[in-house]
């Protein structure tokens, strides 16, 4: 068991765990010592193979199901995680699959599906966060990874990024910072070019951006979009 580094004792709620960037921020977080909450829309296996992959490895997780878009499921799931582990102090919202289809041919349901639920989702969590969550805990919202030639995503990515940093004044008074971290996956040389590394990120420096955050070292920081480009989508 992971009984040190630096989230040992946090409880770690990571929506979206079972797959993608919610995955591999669950398993990175559960080696910096977190207990893990392998949020999944209802999906056991594959969110069994990432408890497995998390405790195989030394850490701690459970695996448990919910639809965020629906609130009395939130709300179940964050009494589950108390119940669990006694204590909440880690929310990483990670995105859903992307909407990639061409702007004239979404349909309604496909918009509600790519941007409202999503949005939804972050609304709910930071509802629950707000009374659940403990004092000196952490909101990261991941918002997004731009899909190609997706004005729907790109529209949930930039509305959940600044609907995140809106909500940071109503946790300032408990110390819990709330900040927002967005994906790209943009052409490689404008890629190289923006990144001040001149090179690409993956998914372990996304991890690592996010380990900071969650960490004591990021104390003081909140209300902060922080872009992380990335060759993957």
């Amino acid at each position: 068991m992971h009984s040190t580094g630096p989230l040992a004792g946090k409880t770690a709620l990571v929506t979206d765990a079972h797959t993608g960037i919610g995955k591999a921020i669950a398993v990175a977080l559960a080696a910096q010592g977190a207990q893990v909450v392998v949020q999944h829309p209802h999906a056991p296996e594959w969110a069994a193979d990432v408890v497995e992959a998390i405790t195989g490895a030394g850490g701690q997780a459970v695996a448990l199901a919910a639809d965020l878009g629906d609130r009395g499921e939130y709300e179940e799931l964050v009494q589950a995680v108390l119940e669990e582990y006694g204590h909440w102090d880690v929310l990483v919202h990670t995105p859903a699959a992307a909407i990639s289809t061409a702007l004239g041919e979404i349909t309604d349901e496909e918009f509600e599906l790519g941007v409202t639920t999503p949005v939804k989702a972050v609304f709910h969590g930071a509802q629950l966060a707000a009374t659940q969550l403990a004092d000196g805990g952490r909101v990261i919202t991941v918002a997004g990874v731009d899909a190609a030639g997706s004005a729907v995503h790109d529209a949930a990515t930039g509305a959940i990024a600044e609907f995140t940093l809106g909500l940071a004044p109503e946790f300032g008074s408990r110390r819990i910072t709330v900040n927002a971290v967005s994906v790209g996956a943009n052409d490689p040389n404008e890629q190289a070019a923006d990144s001040a590394l001149g090179r690409l990120n993956d998914a372990k420096e996304i991890t690592e951006v996010v380990g900071i955050l969650a960490s004591a070292d990021a104390d003081t920081v909140t209300a902060q979009h922080i872009r992380v480009p990335s060759a993957a989508s």
